[in-house]
């Protein structure tokens, strides 16, 4: 069994979304989906989405999550 999800069409019924969705939360600045190309291909590794959507979770329960950017940590609170 692969450890990733291809195609945004796979990535997209992997997460129960549409595919436009699935596309624009790659290209967000604040977290983005952690999906990569490999020859043309998008790929998604299965541990980066559990991860991912963790972090979603937190997120949307109003825990802490912290987001690195650049010398300043920015906190954000849900």
């Amino acid at each position: 069994m692969s450890s990733y999800v291809e195609t945004w069409k796979g990535i997209a019924h992997a997460l129960g979304r549409s595919e436009r969705w699935c596309r624009y939360m790659a290209r967000r600045t604040s977290d983005p989906l952690p999906v990569f190309k490999v020859g043309g291909i998008v790929r998604l590794n299965e541990i980066d989405l559990q991860d991912w959507l963790g972090r979603q979770r937190d997120r949307s329960l109003g825990r802490e999550v912290v987001i690195e950017e650049g010398a300043d940590d920015m906190k954000l609170i849900a």
